[in-house]
């Protein structure tokens, strides 16, 4: 594995990795101000971009639409988009999270392409979820096997062939941050950036709007149909705010026993056996 990424010359690796923004039609409405801040924040972006949506052709310039009927569950919607796909990496968006920083795009380069010459099979580019275990150099950091969100699908370079045997019918993205974690740990060359490279506003939570991100969007010029969803409540508001300082106190606890800390919290044990 090569170590070093500061300098690494960037590749022409459009033929190799391409950006999929994972959407359904029930988030149609969402298309619009997601791709204007997408190209305001990142319009040098030099790979082909496709919408995973079900039937609703988009017919937004500059996005190759990715059709893959009607919907199932988010990991057969996204298995179903996959094989449609030559690139042997891509780079998952998804439709709720938008940009709202310019992407620096010759560092990300230099990060796609080490990670595409060095055969890596995932590299999450935002690291406030869960943060690297184990530094592998001045960009990148080691996601040890054991770690929560380890398949976290936040602005992440998947190896496509891994990302689609770690797929499992039936599962939400939720689902699949958890169990597809736990089976993860058969493969190594898992890792995540030590800096945020996509700075982004989680938008939508169940299919409601945060209240502060509508703010956020509104701020930055964005109008937002709130004919389409509901903005969430104050009390859902808060329970929201509760979950992320149960993640910030998970990250407290070393990564092999987030795990087991996780399950305490929510008072329940992960099925190993049946979702491995």
């Amino acid at each position: 594995m090569k170590v070093g990424i500061r300098g690494f010359i960037i590749l022409n690796i459009g033929n190799r990795l391409a950006v999929l923004v994972v959407s359904c039609d029930n988030y149609s409405d969402l298309w619009k101000p997601f791709f204007s801040l997408f190209w305001r924040f990142w319009p040098d972006c030099p790979f082909d971009i496709y919408l995973l949506s079900n039937n609703i052709n988009p017919a937004i310039p500059q996005v190759k639409s990715l059709l893959v009927g009607d919907d199932i569950s988010w990991s057969d919607n996204l298995r179903r988009g996959l094989s449609q796909l030559k690139e042997d990496y891509v780079f998952l968006f998804l439709d709720d999270l938008f940009l709202r920083e310019p992407v620096k795009t010759k560092e990300v380069l230099e990060v796609f392409s080490w990670a595409v010459e060095s055969d890596i099979n995932y590299v999450r580019m935002n690291p406030m979820r869960n943060k690297p275990d184990e530094s592998l150099n001045e960009s990148i950091g080691i996601l040890s096997k054991g770690a929560i969100y380890r398949t976290s699908t936040v602005v992440s370079v998947w190896k496509k062939n891994v990302l689609l045997d770690l797929l499992k019918d039936g599962e939400s993205a939720w689902d699949f941050e958890v169990y597809g974690s736990i089976r993860s740990d058969k493969y190594d060359r898992f890792c995540a950036s030590w800096k945020d490279c996509f700075p982004i506003t989680n938008a939508v939570i169940k299919g409601k709007w945060r209240k502060g991100a509508v703010r956020r969007l509104k701020s930055l010029g964005i109008e937002i149909d709130l004919t389409s969803r509901k903005i969430m409540t104050f009390s859902e508001t808060i329970i929201q705010y509760l979950r992320i300082l149960r993640s910030w106190v998970l990250s407290v606890f070393p990564a092999k026993y987030r795990r087991r800390v996780k399950s305490f919290i929510l008072r329940r044990k992960y099925n190993y056996e049946q979702n491995t």
